[in-house]
């Protein structure tokens, strides 16, 4: 017999659609031991710098119309998953589906044939039995997610000489612009990227921080977004200018926002940082300043992956 389906796919169609799923975000941040991704700031990331999003995007909803979640394909077609917190038992039909259609050749170095891939945290036991039951295998490729309670115990950021932390303002967003790709390992943006990114809803220029050096040239940023649903922040992207690494400014930085946020009332802070490899014998500079600012450890979450055939 064949089986029921619950779930429509259909493509994204208005504001109205990503209001929805910024709502099941909120939701799913309410719960402050689990960490999920996209957060908030992270969507409206990911919206702003991919020009072309909401021709990838794709809503799952339920027969009444009810929007439960998203998928849509990320680097290396992996594809990102958000469900509500109440519809995460549709994840098996949502993968289901995802398999037929995006299933394709390999873009891993270390594989090869048709394969589709998916992100999921090691703590998020719903998916991950969901994976495992579906054939999935666990990738050696991870992001890290940490945060860090906002109490008084946060030491005061000591820059370096000449050095200080301020908001962005208009004439920066060149330099802004320029810095970002080789200071984090992102993708580079443009000017139209960038505006897109300070229009959108969680985004607050005072939030967008840069280090300026004597000359007034930026040298590090922190992209800062509030979750005022849920009281708390979380950091993306964050980084240094090369020429300027290992004098202090990232740690600062990060004690710079913490201050910061602590004074506004936010409670906790969320960090990301992805690239990361178990194979890797010891962790690289940016993961060094995360324990050493505080940060603990909240998830990490991993690439899997399953041999398919494409149609």
């Amino acid at each position: 017999m064949e089986q029921i389906k619950t779930v429509r796919f259909r493509p994204f169609s208005n504001e109205e659609d990503y209001l929805a799923l910024r709502d099941l975000i909120i939701k799913k941040f309410a719960d402050p031991r689990r960490r999920f991704y996209p957060s908030l700031g992270d969507l409206d990331y990911i919206r702003s710098f991919n020009g072309h999003f909401k021709d990838i995007i794709t809503i799952c909803e339920l027969e009444d119309g009810t929007i439960i979640g998203a998928i849509w394909p990320g680097h290396y077609h992996i594809l990102y998953c958000v469900t509500g917190p109440d519809y995460e038992g549709f994840e098996d039909e949502i993968f289901t589906w995802a398999e037929q259609r995006y299933c394709a050749p390999t873009l891993l170095e270390d594989r090869t044939g048709n394969e589709v891939y998916a992100w999921a945290y090691d703590e998020d036991a719903t998916r991950v039995e969901t994976l495992e039951a579906r054939g999935y295998t666990k990738h050696t490729w991870y992001m890290y997610s940490g945060s860090i309670e906002l109490d008084d115990s946060i030491p005061k950021p000591q820059f370096p000489q000449g050095f200080m932390v301020r908001p962005i303002i208009s004439k920066d967003l060149e330099q802004k612009v320029n810095i970002m790709g080789g200071s984090a390992g992102l993708t580079a943006p443009t000017m139209e990227a960038y505006q897109r990114l300070m229009s959108s809803p969680t985004y607050k220029q005072e939030l967008d921080l840069v280090i300026v050096d004597e000359e007034d040239q930026i040298v590090g940023f922190a992209n800062v977004w509030y979750d005022t649903a849920n009281n708390i922040a979380i950091i993306e992207p964050f980084g240094t200018a090369p020429s300027h690494r290992r004098k202090g400014l990232a740690t600062n930085l990060l004690y710079e926002c913490m201050h910061r946020l602590r004074k506004m009332g936010i409670a906790k802070l969320y960090i990301n940082h992805g690239g990361l490899w178990t194979l890797d014998p010891e962790p690289d500079d940016a993961m060094r300043v995360y324990h050493k600012t505080g940060f603990q450890l909240l998830g990490n979450m991993f690439v899997w992956y399953k041999v398919c055939k494409c149609n």
